[in-house]
């Protein structure tokens, strides 16, 4: 039986946070990641952009995930420390489009003001 939209998101983020490669398991390899800072197609380009941003994250609080269809619709806070040292709190919405067990899309949106400062 194939899982639910919301299965599938659960496991994606209990292997992202698990430190292991699993949460690839339900990833399409051809899935579209578009967000303020990065867009990347392809599951190599989006486990890359993960090796450098999973580290930077300090916390992070799910405020609410609701399914929709295909799709899981979260709000989450996340504390992400910058390289100047400062951490920042950047409250996201995201958007996982879901089809077959595999998560196809991601649509990432969050004021990026306060980020983009801290890098430049």
């Amino acid at each position: 039986m194939e899982k639910s939209p919301m299965e599938v998101f659960q496991a994606f983020g209990e292997g992202m946070m698990s430190g292991t490669d699993s949460w690839k398991e339900v990833i399409a390899d051809n899935i579209v990641f578009t967000g303020p800072v990065d867009q990347v197609n392809g599951l190599e380009a989006f486990a890359k952009l993960n090796e450098g941003f999973m580290p930077m994250i300090r916390g992070n609080e799910m405020k609410q995930a609701v399914e929709a269809g295909s799709f899981v619709i979260t709000q989450i806070e996340m504390d992400v420390a910058m390289p100047s040292g400062k951490t920042i709190k950047l409250d996201m919405s995201e958007w996982y489009e879901i089809k077959a067990g595999k998560i196809q899309s991601i649509k990432v949106y969050y004021d990026a003001e306060e980020f983009r400062k801290e890098l430049l």
